[in-house]
C-alpha cells in the first residue's frame, strides 16, 4: 500500500466528513421524534464515523511513515456493523413515533440481539478457522443488511412524503456502495483506480448527507405544520 499519495490519503476524509454530517443528522431526527433510548443511535452513528475515521487516518499513516498498521485498517467493518444496526433501530423507531405510533422498545433489543450474535460468531470463527479473517463474513454482513435496511426505511419514508429527490439521493448512496465493489476487487489496484475509488465514495456520501440534511428538514416542518404529529 505504499503506492499511496499524500493527496489520495487527505482526500480520503472526505468521505469521513460528509458521512459525519449525514448520520448525526439522522441521529438528530432520532433524538428529536422522543423516542427511548435514542441515545444508542448516537453511540451507532459515532461508530460509523470512527470506522471512516480509522481507515482514513490508517491510509495516511503509510503515506507518512510507511508502515501498515494492520489493526487499524481492520476496525472499519467491526465498527460499522453495530454502528448501522443501532442507527437503523433508531430511525425505525423515529419513523413510527412520527406516524403516530408505539416506537416499540423490541428494535433496539433486536440490533442489540444480532450485535450480540455477531459477535459471538465472529470469536467462534476466530478460534475454529484457520481461514485469514475468518471474523470477517458476520461482521460484513450484519453491516451490509443493517446498512441497507437504512437504506430502504429512508427511501420508503421519503417516497411516502413525496420527496423523490431524496429517496432518489439515499438510493444513490447504496448504489455507489454496490459500483465500489467491483472496482475493490481489481488487480492490481493502481493510483488511478484508488481516485476513481475514492471520487465515487465521496459523491456517495455527499449524496447521503444532503439527502438525511433534506429528510430531517422536511420532517422538522411536517412535524410542526401537524398538531396530531401523524404524518401517514
Amino acid at each position: 500500500m505504499s503506492d499511496f499519495t499524500l493527496g489520495l490519503a487527505l482526500f480520503d476524509f472526505a468521505p469521513v466528513v460528509l458521512t459525519a454530517l449525514a448520520v448525526w443528522m439522522l441521529y438528530k431526527f432520532s433524538s428529536e421524534s422522543g423516542i427511548d433510548w435514542a441515545w444508542l443511535s448516537g453511540v451507532g452513528a459515532g461508530l460509523i464515523v470512527s470506522a471512516g475515521f480509522c481507515k482514513a487516518t490508517w491510509k495516511l499513516n503509510v503515506v507518512l511513515t510507511g508502515h501498515d498498521i494492520e489493526w487499524l485498517a481492520s476496525l472499519l467493518f467491526p465498527l460499522m456493523a453495530p454502528g448501522f444496526a443501532l442507527l437503523t433501530a433508531g430511525i425505525w423507531s423515529a419513523l413510527r413515533a412520527h406516524q403516530g405510533r408505539n416506537p416499540s422498545n423490541g428494535f433496539w433489543l433486536g440490533a442489540l440481539l444480532l450485535i450480540g450474535i455477531t459477535a459471538i460468531a465472529a470469536v467462534i470463527l476466530t478460534l475454529t478457522s484457520s481461514a485469514e479473517r475468518p471474523w470477517f463474513q458476520p461482521v460484513f454482513l450484519l453491516a451490509s443488511l443493517s446498512n441497507i435496511m437504512l437504506t430502504v426505511l429512508l427511501v420508503t419514508a421519503a417516497f411516502r412524503r413525496q420527496m423523490k429527490l431524496t429517496a432518489l439521493l439515499f438510493t444513490m448512496n447504496l448504489a455507489m456502495v454496490f459500483v465500489l465493489i467491483p472496482i475493490s476487487q481489481i488487480r492490481p489496484m493502481t493510483i488511478q483506480i484508488h481516485w476513481i475509488e475514492q471520487s465515487l465514495t465521496t459523491m456517495g456520501t455527499a449524496a447521503f448527507a444532503y439527502a438525511a440534511f433534506r429528510f430531517r428538514r422536511a420532517l422538522l416542518i411536517n412535524r410542526e405544520d401537524s398538531p396530531q404529529g401523524d404524518l401517514t
